[in-house]
């Protein structure tokens, strides 16, 4: 590559940088060119770059998210719960050898052990519905 055309590719990156800079909100493909998809990017995401440091990229990634509740200032009429209660299905009452086990941020995973306890197989069934469920319990699960 000769030197001005280097010069002018150089200019023109950076110029392109100083416009994304400047501005408030970047464009899907924008963001995506400097690496983050703003179609699923939450804004309160941005807040957890610092931890792993990386919080020269939060003004970027502020331009490319969506904003969530997380993100709001709790003085903007952000509502606080006094409780909350998860409910699920009673499936252990039913199935002994059947338990729950809670793991943040996992999908839905049905791990299956065999007599000496050892896990044998993991199924993803973050589609099945309950009666799916129960029916798979019913057939496949020694009581």
């Amino acid at each position: 590559m000769r030197t001005a055309d280097f010069l002018a590719a150089f200019l023109s990156q950076f110029l392109a940088c100083i416009v994304i800079a400047a501005s408030d909100s970047l464009s899907p493909n924008q963001c995506s060119d400097i690496g983050f998809a703003s179609n699923n990017l939450m804004c309160s995401s941005c807040n957890d770059l610092k931890q792993f440091k990386l919080g020269e990229l939060e003004g970027s990634c502020r331009q490319c998210c969506t904003h969530d509740d997380a993100d709001q200032d709790e003085g903007e009429g952000k509502t606080k719960y006094h409780r909350a209660v998860l409910q699920v299905c009673d499936r252990p009452a039913r199935f002994p050898s059947f338990s729950v086990q809670y793991v943040r941020g996992a999908d839905p995973i049905l791990n299956l052990f065999n007599d000496r306890d050892e896990q044998v197989e993991s199924m993803g069934i973050e589609k099945w519905d309950t009666d799916t469920l129960t029916a798979f319990l019913e057939e496949n699960l020694s009581h």
